[in-house]
């Protein structure tokens, strides 16, 4: 058996935030490597920015490390922050992770993925 895989699914933005990011892979001593830029269309059905990720879009990773990913303005650089996904949610279906660019208690950018058995 292989390594967990991450399926990313949709990632959804507010309207007031940029829509031209660029998702990083995070790996313990390393520097961030690029998964993918993408931009982010706003929606009106969900008064939000929304982006889909091709069906191909499937991201290895350990067992025993968790997959960290940082959110970052492709236009000026602008830390959205980060976000952890575990290989614990193997077979739990659709989750969501946040980055709050703004804080806690601010407006999220949230991706939707799912993590299947390697």
């Amino acid at each position: 058996m292989g390594f967990p895989l991450c399926k990313l699914i949709d990632m959804t933005g507010p309207l007031e935030f940029p829509a031209s990011v660029a998702l990083a892979r995070v790996d313990p001593g390393q520097e961030p490597i690029e998964v993918v830029r993408l931009t982010l269309v706003p929606n009106d059905e969900i008064q939000a920015t929304l982006f889909e990720f091709d069906n191909q879009e499937f991201i290895p990773f350990a067992n025993d490390v968790q997959l960290r990913f940082k959110l970052v303005a492709t236009a000026d650089g602008r830390d959205l922050g980060e976000t952890i996904i575990g290989a614990e949610d193997v077979g739990q279906g659709d989750k969501t992770a946040n980055f709050r660019p703004a804080g806690i208690g601010g407006p999220s950018y949230d991706v939707t993925y799912k993590v299947l058995p390697g």
